[in-house]
């Protein structure tokens, strides 16, 4: 077929085995497992600030009821490896011949992150000790994670409740963190954020520390919506070898996932264009389209999440909608017409996640994510256009994410491994078939642009991603090695319009005639007469 191009391309295979051996200091690497983390507790003598050793530390999650226990080793640390994001977790240690008891806050972990907690424990009898002022402050957005250097800002749920963030679309949230400003490059559907300055198309985006990139230009393929967001978090600097699929930012998103509790939203939001105030200058829609001051919007949705079985198996669900209604105008006084046409926008998103506790030692994690969103292109301009209805189309994109992942956590022995299947398709649908015809008046000016958009895009992507990672604790060394492979494989019909582009001059009478047609903004390619001038 003339003017099509079809390809098939792998277009990134990549395996990274990173290995670490770390000596006496026992420095942990973030773990890369999908909606894993690890965190490390630290217990220090309040008189002596020396640490304490051989101490039982006990780890409880208030949310799903697990629980682990350890012992410090001569550091005075204790390691929690291959822990799942779901729920909150207290650190505490019990009463001893030596040492009071001692409990922690509420902990909540974020994917492939590992945390530090420190602990003073107070010696029986030591009145000095308790009696001690304890000065608390609360910590900056930045965090600088002191095992590897890491520096990152994350959005836990409470702040994004708190923060007026645009159609519930988290990466709006992001503009207010260090390193990230608005990108303003490349076409309007390109991603809306860069990091450090850098190439927006290039930003790495992640779901539970696995690949939500769409490959081919760039950009989230699935974008999670608030009611599924656990937190959000961009890591801008010095970040681990285990990202190594860019040099630019990453954004990771921890998805929401049930408890022991259940709990829920519904909501409905609207933004009636009735009260906005007219503006000199023009907004736009969430893929970066202009819009006028008459932009409506109506979202709603629901959400909710626990118990299957209690103690075992714990569900969250999530649905949202999104439609947006928007008004340009078709302005061509020579052919009498000055009309309002509008356009839809509509987002379908919807997720599920599934937790399950086997035993002690294994567990495993199901997502599930689907998007629909279909972006209108509607006749006409901001101002006036002379793009006429049957040039108009619509831009439809759809992206699926199935994704499992197990954990297996021995006394020295920890695995985790993950699988993702993704598809993402991106077509801008023409509503006409038939040829692109601009229209010119005598004056050579443009009047009317009719028929087909001018040209096809419609890409597909398959992408298959399996990350496996162990680590071995040997006394006080830990041994990682890992494995990640992900291949895209790619699907692309585009090019001109095979039949046919064209530009055409009308004389006067020609011109009188469609005028006098009465046709207004339901010209056609074949209402053009068959003897103008190409």
């Amino acid at each position: 077929m003339s003017g099509l191009i079809y390809r098939s391309v792998i277009h990134r295979f990549l395996i990274g085995i990173p290995i670490g051996f770390l000596a006496a200091s026992a420095l942990l690497i973030p773990s890369v497992s999908w909606a894993q983390a690890s965190l490390e507790v630290s217990l220090v003598d309040a008189n002596g600030r020396q640490p304490v050793a051989n101490l039982p530390v006990e780890l409880n999650n208030i949310g799903t009821g697990q629980n682990a226990e350890t012992i410090t080793d001569q550091q005075g640390k204790a390691r929690f490896i291959g822990l799942g994001t779901s729920g909150s977790y207290i650190v505490s240690t019990g009463e001893t011949d030596l040492y009071e008891p001692t409990i922690s806050k509420s902990i909540i972990l974020r994917s492939t992150f590992d945390r530090s907690v420190t602990l003073l424990v107070f010696e029986k009898n030591n009145l000095r000790a308790q009696e001690e002022i304890v000065v608390l402050g609360r910590r900056g957005i930045t965090r600088l994670n002191t095992k590897n250097a890491e520096v990152s800002a994350t959005f836990s749920e409470p702040d994004l409740k708190i923060l007026p963030i645009e159609a519930r679309d988290v990466t709006r949230s992001l503009f207010r963190l260090p390193n990230v400003t608005q990108a303003t490059g490349f076409f309007p559907e390109a991603p809306s954020i860069s990091i450090n300055g850098a190439n927006s198309l290039f930003t790495n985006y992640m779901i539970d520390g696995l690949d939500n990139n769409e490959n081919f230009l760039g950009g989230p393929k699935f974008p999670i919506p608030l009611g599924f967001t656990q937190s959000v978090t961009v890591l801008a600097n010095n970040f681990s070898s285990q990202y190594g699929r860019t040099a630019n930012g990453i954004v990771n998103i921890t998805s929401k996932s049930g408890s022991n509790n259940f709990e829920g939203e519904a909501f409905f939001i609207s933004r009636p264009g009735i009260l906005v105030k007219n503006s000199n200058f023009n907004t736009t829609d969430l893929s970066g389209n202009p819009v006028s001051d008459t932009f409506n919007r109506y979202q709603g949705g629901i959400g909710m999440g626990g118990p299957l079985i209690k103690g075992r198996t714990f569900y969250y669900a999530n649905v949202e909608y999104t439609r947006d209604e928007k008004e340009n105008r078709l302005v061509v006084p020579e052919l009498g017409v000055d009309k309002a046409v509008g356009g839809t926008n509509k987002f379908l998103l919807s997720s599920l996640r599934l937790d399950h506790i086997w035993n002690d030692n294994w567990s495993s994690t199901a997502r599930f994510n689907h998007g629909r969103i279909s972006i209108g292109r509607q006749a006409g301009g901001i101002g006036g256009g002379v793009t006429f209805p049957s040039a108009a189309n619509s831009q439809n994109r759809t992206s699926t994410l199935l994704a499992l992942a197990a954990t297996y956590t021995g006394d020295r022995i920890t695995y985790e491994g993950q699988l993702q299947y993704s598809r993402f398709r991106w077509n801008y649908g023409a509503a006409d078939p038939g040829p692109r015809v601009t229209v010119q008046a005598p004056s050579s000016q443009t009047i009317a642009i009719l028929g087909h958009p001018g040209y096809v895009f419609d890409d597909t992507e398959n992408t298959y991603q399996t990350q496996h990672k162990i680590t071995y604790k040997y006394g006080a060394h830990t041994l990682k090695a890992g494995a990640d492979v992900i291949v895209s494989n790619f699907s692309l019909t585009g090019g001109g319009n095979v039949a046919g582009n064209y530009s055409v001059r009308l004389n006067a009478a020609q011109l009188s005639k469609i005028f006098g047609s009465n046709k207004g903004v339901n010209l056609q390619p074949q209402d053009i007469p068959s003897n103008v001038q190409v």
